[in-house]
């Protein structure tokens, strides 16, 4: 009795079922707008009891191939592989982004990275100052995504010239372990966007190198000037005697390591880069810190002169262990 009281149900609303079946939308839509509609839902309903509630941003690298494993990662292939991706996000932006890998799970490998944003105060942010660097993070992952996705749909990649270079040394990386990538961005508002770098990708960058030689040469070159203004998140401008000021861009926390003053003369060795703004028009020239000139032979000069050494005479009557110095 029960089993035909549910058939005389479905056999009501089956004619109403495939009316609304038939004026669905047959597009489908792809795995990350799913995910995306299915985060922001949660996302809207939890924010009826806590309006400031989001997401936790996140970058998930998937990592696929023989060399991936099952949920670990070789030293020898993080070493390799994740300082190209550091150096991407670092190209993208103006802002300190560093990538801090926060855990490894499997599905071949997969790595969950964190962005850490710097800022010039290391006083505790308020809200709007994080607003604002966590939109600085998603406009990076979207330059650095489109740059991907240019790539692997083999299009014209004049806009994307100061990323090449660490493409193209990511792409090495993955075809010393014989891997693919692909990543994935998890924003704080619930959105998913995806980009990948498959066989096809890693072949146009194979071509590039050969036909565009001169967008993966690294170009060095000397700064030698006055320090007149330093930035914490990471940018010194050095002014020569004879020419314009220029900014030199350091990678995260890199210029807290290097001894620049405020009115010193220091002497820079630097990265060159070039790029077209996005809409194609006038060129941008960008200095990237590699060393100090002469680093090292400073740090010779500045050691402490050597000191003539005396050894005290031994005797029955001194207390002092032989062999120790006079000062």
């Amino acid at each position: 009795m029960t089993e035909s009281w549910r058939q005389r149900v479905l056999q009501d609303h089956r004619a109403d079922l495939d009316s609304w079946l038939e004026n669905e939308d047959e597009l489908e839509i792809s795995e990350d707008e799913f995910e995306s509609e299915r985060r922001a839902n949660w996302l809207d309903s939890v924010r009826r009891w806590n309006p400031d509630a989001h997401f936790t941003e996140e970058l998930v690298i998937r990592l696929t191939g023989s060399a991936a494993g099952k949920g670990g990662l070789k030293f020898s292939i993080g070493n390799t592989l994740l300082k190209p991706l550091q150096e991407g996000v670092t190209a993208s932006t103006d802002e300190d982004i560093e990538l801090e890998l926060i855990g490894v799970s499997s599905g071949s490998t997969v790595l969950h990275v964190r962005p850490v944003m710097h800022s010039e105060s290391d006083d505790e942010q308020d809200s709007d100052e994080q607003d604002e660097l966590s939109q600085s993070a998603g406009q990076a992952m979207a330059v650095l995504f489109d740059a991907m996705g240019t790539v692997e749909a083999r299009e014209d990649i004049t806009e994307w010239t100061p990323m090449l270079s660490s493409l193209s040394r990511l792409v090495s990386a993955l075809d010393r372990f014989d891997l693919a990538v692909q990543l994935r961005w998890l924003a704080d508002d619930g959105s998913v966007t995806s980009a990948q770098i498959s066989e096809s990708g890693k072949q146009y960058i194979r071509e590039l190198r050969k036909t565009h030689g001169d967008a993966f040469t690294r170009i060095r070159r000397g700064i030698f000037g006055h320090v007149t203004e330093m930035k914490l998140p990471g940018t010194a401008v050095i002014k020569p005697t004879a020419s314009p000021a220029v900014t030199v861009k350091f990678e995260p926390g890199q210029i807290m390591e290097v001894p620049l003053e405020l009115g010193k003369e220091v002497h820079l060795i630097v990265e060159e880069r070039k790029r077209l703004t996005r809409g194609g028009g006038r060129t941008i020239t960008e200095y990237l810190f590699l060393e100090v000139e002469g680093r090292a032979s400073e740090v010779e000069v500045l050691g402490l002169p050597d000191l003539p050494i005396a050894l005290r005479e031994n005797s029955d009557s001194q207390t002092d262990r032989p062999g120790r110095a006079d000062r």
